[in-house]
């Protein structure tokens, strides 16, 4: 199992979140296999920083430089697929991930 630190557009974001949406389409350049973690954090495309949902009483951190500081969800990859997808790339079923999931599995 891996843990593969992505990136994910805050326009998405709160809808992986909540599960919404399930999936994400990747170019398969990380060898991505079922049972491996997405570490997904928020990211603003347009001004090309990670970013943290503003906190009521410290309006002013909603940009952060690290992704290490970033908001970020685990997601686990439960179903994988390149069908109908350009080359190289694929379709990752995602759900939510369980501490409990992976203690026991071997890489």
């Amino acid at each position: 199992m891996k843990v593969h630190e992505l990136k994910l557009d805050e326009k998405y974001f709160d809808l992986v979140d909540t599960g919404v949406k399930t999936f994400e389409i990747r170019k398969n350049d990380r060898d991505y296999r079922v049972g491996d973690l997405l570490a997904l954090s928020i990211y603003d495309s347009d001004s090309n920083c990670y970013k943290q949902k503003p906190i009521p009483w410290y309006p002013d951190r909603d940009e952060v430089d690290s992704v290490h500081e970033a908001d970020t969800i685990l997601r686990k990859i439960i179903y994988m697929t390149d069908y109908e997808q350009k080359d190289g790339y694929v379709v990752l079923g995602i759900g939510k991930y369980e501490t409990g999931d992976v203690e026991n599995e071997e890489d």
